[in-house]
């Protein structure tokens, strides 16, 4: 017997430190999601389609809220419930993947990367001024990888789930590239526009500019951890899920943040006519001012 465990990976050791972290990255969610609810709530009344944001971050931090309490329930049940007449069994509960408990976070988990993805749509939905030709694309595949992690939770771990994971990460790859650069795109030519508009140089999205490339760079570095400790067979995959998740909701909640802080600069098709006679004037100011120099 004491050949047979020391064979096995120390999984008790390796869960506990993740589900440690775990709750620290839970305190920082609860600290943005106070935050992102403060700039949504404060909001203008007019703004209609402000409590999609409201509803998806409240949705995703209960989420990752009941991701945290499997974790509690899990040591429960590893340390506390554990039968006496069973040797191992604190081992032995780590490396089944089929305990209700392990198999609500992975659907938990599914859920959040769904949610995630339609966070990340909304955002480049309203950016395009809620043009809806800009998201089919990206509804599609967020369908289409939502379908594949939902499937690998279904089916039993083999083969066949590192198909659906393979698939999952290639298709979440490209909607992550392709959702955060059409917003970084629209804004760095927002940005543009108000610049040009009031004679400065200075692009005011810069930083929300900054908070997209990074947002997405964590999500690609997380899925990419994911789809290579799965390939590894890696003892730490299920407990990389645990801290992964917590960093799922982060993402676009701080998104949300920095959207709203700088929302006060959003144009929108109404403001055009608003803003051609400062664009006249400031024509005709440089037109002036090139005089009296020559």
């Amino acid at each position: 017997m004491a050949t047979a465990s020391a064979k096995l990976p120390p999984i008790v050791k390796i869960s506990m430190i993740g589900i440690w972290i775990e709750t620290l990255l839970y305190g920082v969610n609860c600290v943005m999601y106070g935050l992102c609810m403060s700039c949504l709530l404060r909001g203008a009344k007019s703004a209609a389609r402000r409590w999609v944001l409201i509803v998806i971050s409240t949705v995703i931090f209960l989420l990752c809220t009941i991701h945290v309490g499997a974790s509690l329930q899990q040591l429960l049940d590893a340390f506390v419930y554990a039968p006496a007449d069973v040797p191992n069994y604190s081992t032995t509960y780590w490396l089944d993947y089929t305990t209700t408990v392990r198999v609500l976070k992975d659907y938990d988990y599914d859920t959040l990367v769904l949610a995630q993805d339609i966070i990340l749509i909304w955002r480049l939905y309203v950016v395009f001024m809620c043009d809806w030709r800009v998201i089919v694309f990206p509804i599609m595949l967020a369908a289409g990888r939502s379908g594949c992690t939902y499937a690998s939770s279904v089916v039993p771990y083999g083969p066949v789930t590192t198909s659906f994971v393979i698939s999952a990460w290639v298709t979440g790859s490209i909607l992550n590239v392709i959702v955060s650069g059409g917003i970084v795109a629209r804004l760095w030519w927002i940005g543009r526009t108000i610049a040009s508009l009031t004679a400065t140089s200075t692009n005011r999205f810069a930083s929300s500019i900054y908070m997209v490339i990074e947002s997405g760079a964590i999500t690609a570095v997380c899925s990419t951890a994911v789809f290579a400790l799965l390939k590894l067979k890696s003892p730490i995959f299920l407990t990389s899920l645990d801290i992964i998740t917590q960093l799922i909701v982060l993402n676009p909640l701080l998104i949300v943040v920095q959207a709203e802080k700088t929302s006060r600069y959003r144009i929108t098709k109404g403001d055009f006519p608003r803003l051609m006679p400062i664009a006249q004037d400031q024509i005709r100011f440089r037109v002036a001012a090139s005089r009296e120099q020559v």
